[in-house]
């Protein structure tokens, strides 16, 4: 597995290393750290600098760098004490950009990102720019929030005190079902616990929502629903794992799912990005981004 880890030195990005280190992960894993420079000038800009300017931009320059290569090295030393393959690399632009472009270049597995920067040499995790990651990028994206009063890190406890609590929504399209995959994949211990949700949009208005639960054709669709999620409860407790399914009826489908993470108090939400088939394509990047900005846990990872 290729994984993308985004850094900028921020509590939040701090805590997005802690939680990938946290997770089981395949033992052949090779991680690449990164980190942006936003450039503060463009080249036509420097070259109209008074020598004085020069010299001192030049100096501040190098100091940022310093500063980047040394929040880079102590990142990379991390992911390898922990036991994985880790090296590092450093660009300069548009964060979002080029976290986007080297996930691309690497072809990497997944990007992990801090849902936001307090602090740290750029602060560049921005809502904005993880955002645009979770949106663009070319791969699956994991999202970690910050911890709050009420949450603390899943990493501190998941895995150690008590086992990991995923939360799989599913819409047996094919990002979802390479989220089914992507569990599948993971070196969980059987003592892990994934529940997986379908919410089915119901429609309420003008008394539509009852018309619509008689009709054959919707009891069609959540037959097929329910022997989906047996398949991917066979498919994902194959190795032991204790596997719970649930089919709803939500006229929000985001809302849904927020409320079954809350419900289980999952460690981490996996869920397709754009569905395009089945169950009216509920999966769409509207409703994940609703979730990544509202989930209850730290993380999220789309598909």
């Amino acid at each position: 597995m290729k994984i993308l880890l985004a850094t900028d030195g921020s509590d939040t990005a701090r805590a997005a290393t802690d939680f990938l280190l946290a997770l089981p992960l395949p033992p052949n894993t090779e991680v690449t750290v990164m980190t942006v420079v936003k450039e503060v000038l463009h080249a036509d800009e420097v070259q109209k600098l008074s020598a004085e300017h020069r010299e001192a931009f030049d100096q501040a320059t190098e100091a940022a760098d310093a500063e980047v290569r040394r929040l880079l090295d102590a990142e990379v030393e991390r992911v390898r004490q922990a036991g994985l393959g880790a090296s590092g690399q450093v660009r300069r632009g548009h964060p979002a950009e080029e976290i986007v472009r080297l996930a691309s270049e690497l072809r990497s597995d997944i990007v992990t990102v801090g849902s936001h920067g307090w602090g740290g040499a750029k602060r560049f995790l921005l809502g904005s720019v993880s955002d645009r990651v979770f949106e663009y990028a070319p791969c699956s994206v994991l999202v970690v929030k910050p911890a709050t009063a009420d949450a603390q890190p899943a990493s501190a406890a998941a895995g150690k005190d008590r086992p990991w609590r995923l939360l799989l929504a599913y819409d047996d399209s094919p990002p979802a079902r390479k989220a089914v995959e992507l569990c599948a994949s993971l070196p969980l211990p059987s003592q892990a616990e994934i529940h997986a949700i379908t919410v089915m949009p119901m429609i309420r208005m003008y008394r539509q929502d009852i018309r619509q639960q008689l009709s054959w054709m919707w009891q069609n669709k959540k037959r097929a629903a329910e022997t989906a999620l047996q398949s991917v409860a066979t498919q994902v407790g194959a190795k032991g794992i204790t596997v719970s399914t649930e089919l709803t009826e939500d006229a929000n489908v985001s809302q849904g799912v927020l409320d079954a993470a809350a419900r289980h108090r999952s460690d981490l939400i996996v869920v397709g990005h754009k569905g395009k088939k089945a169950f009216e394509r509920f999966l769409t990047g509207s409703v994940t981004a609703r979730i990544a900005h509202h989930a209850p846990c730290l993380s999220l990872i789309h598909i």
